[in-house]
């Protein structure tokens, strides 16, 4: 099995499909690469790159020092992925939570980073229901209720009876105190001031038109020169899975109006 040793000594999964320029994938606590399944069709145009975040699915695990270092530790990782593949100027992939990550690393690291797209995201938790989601889950990883919320969550990310298998098992990998860490920084992380400083960034953001809680973050990005904010038609949180046809769709369409703009 494919893994990267990062200068902690974590053990990092992955898994590489197709060829071209690099797609990263960046996943939500407890789901793991799982819930990126159907975006395994993109390698006919991209080179996919999906990975375990330190604590989940087959990746191993180092609790951080701090509260505080919780974000920076998974962006350490992810630097340790991209250098160890040899990626130059990947495309960052955040879903959900994950799109935490994907938003820090390019504000950290601007210059190794070709363009990032967020699937539900948002720089800040703003909304009394999300930040309800994140106290569920806050509450649920310290009370030790892994197995009840990966079936929630496997239940709510399916397409087929197949994918809810596949998602508890991968969730079921999970270390509580990893999961309960990333909640928790999701929590407190704000990147709110600092969202003009990737005004020359392209950035492609999704969102489902029935996910009012999520989508009222929109707000925060449409001042962005270069952002693109896409609304999925009859749809709630679950892009990458429950509409992941339009979901790669818009993808495509964004990656190959990327590549012609850079033409000469």
């Amino acid at each position: 099995m494919p893994y990267i040793e990062t200068s902690s000594g974590i053990r990092l999964y992955y898994e590489s499909y197709g060829q071209g320029r690099p797609v990263i994938f960046v996943h939500p606590p407890l789901t793991g690469l799982a819930v990126f399944k159907y975006q395994k069709a993109l390698s006919e145009h991209y080179r996919v790159i999906l990975y375990d975040l330190r604590g989940h699915g087959k990746s191993g695990y180092l609790p951080s020092t701090g509260a505080d270092r919780v974000v920076a530790d998974h962006l350490d990782d992810l630097s340790a992925l991209m250098d160890g593949l040899q990626l130059k100027k990947p495309i960052l992939a955040g879903y959900s939570n994950g799109g935490i990550l994907a938003l820090a690393y390019t504000l950290k690291h601007k210059k190794k980073v070709g363009g990032l797209i967020l699937s539900g995201g948002y720089p800040k938790v703003d909304s009394p229901l999300l930040a309800a989601e994140y106290k569920i889950g806050v509450m649920m990883m310290y009370f030790r209720q892994k197995r009840l919320l990966s079936v929630f969550l496997s239940r709510m990310q399916k397409v087929t009876q197949a994918d809810q298998k596949l998602l508890s098992d991968w969730a079921m990998k999970t270390n509580t105190q990893a999961a309960l860490d990333l909640y928790r920084s999701g929590l407190r992380f704000d990147a709110v001031n600092r969202l003009h400083e990737l005004n020359d960034m392209p950035i492609l953001i999704l969102y489902g038109t029935w996910d009012k809680f999520i989508n009222k973050h929109r707000k925060y990005f449409e001042k962005l020169q270069n952002a693109e904010i896409v609304y999925i038609n009859k749809a709630f949180h679950q892009l990458p899975t429950h509409h992941h046809d339009i979901f790669n769709q818009v993808i495509i369409k964004f990656l190959t109006a990327l590549s012609l703009r850079r033409v000469p």
